[in-house]
């Protein structure tokens, strides 16, 4: 026998209220756990200190406080590119496994430029962070068009950031 009326109205509505706020506190928090592994290396090597202020810099070179805002917001684009896929169920093995190698020469990056301060193999590593993005791009592009479009600044920072690299070399080699 079915139940019906007023109470019976609430008590579906609360549910529903919350369920949806469980779901925005898991969204959240999938969100979050993106961006803070991603931003593992900048955290810790947050900047180069006298060594990289010794350092000459190519032209174009943004100041630290515009590489953190900038790196922050490409943080929240890739972490919402990978919710996007894991709450549409769009997510498999090959792509986490994508994921990885990008986060690890993303991470790997950090190692090499400011805790070993080896130039030449920092510039190597951003051409693989650049090449791995642009695997990641057109490996997600089947399953989730805007989930890959979010990663395509990425992409055009990791370009960017090798050139920058690479004048690094260029300048104190």
């Amino acid at each position: 026998m079915k139940r019906e009326g007023p109470l019976i109205d609430i008590e579906e509505k609360e549910e529903e209220r919350v369920t949806a706020w469980m779901r925005l506190v898991h969204n959240s928090l999938l969100f979050l756990a993106g961006v803070v592994l991603y931003s593992l290396g900048g955290l810790a090597f947050p900047d180069g200190g006298a060594w990289y202020d010794s350092l000459a810099k190519p032209d174009g070179t943004p100041p630290i406080y515009l590489f953190r805002i900038i790196w922050l917001i490409l943080y929240g684009l890739i972490a919402w590119s990978l919710l996007i896929l894991i709450r549409t169920r769009q997510i498999d093995r090959e792509l986490l496994l994508l994921y990885g190698i990008n986060w690890f020469f993303h991470q790997l990056f950090f190692v090499l430029f400011i805790g070993y301060q080896l130039l030449v193999l920092a510039a190597l590593d951003t051409i693989l962070v650049m090449y791995s993005t642009w695997v990641l791009i057109r490996a997600i592009r089947p399953h989730h068009k805007i989930a890959s479009s979010l990663l395509i600044p990425y992409f055009m920072w990791s370009v960017f950031a090798m050139c920058l690299a690479v004048g690094f070399c260029l300048l104190n080699l």
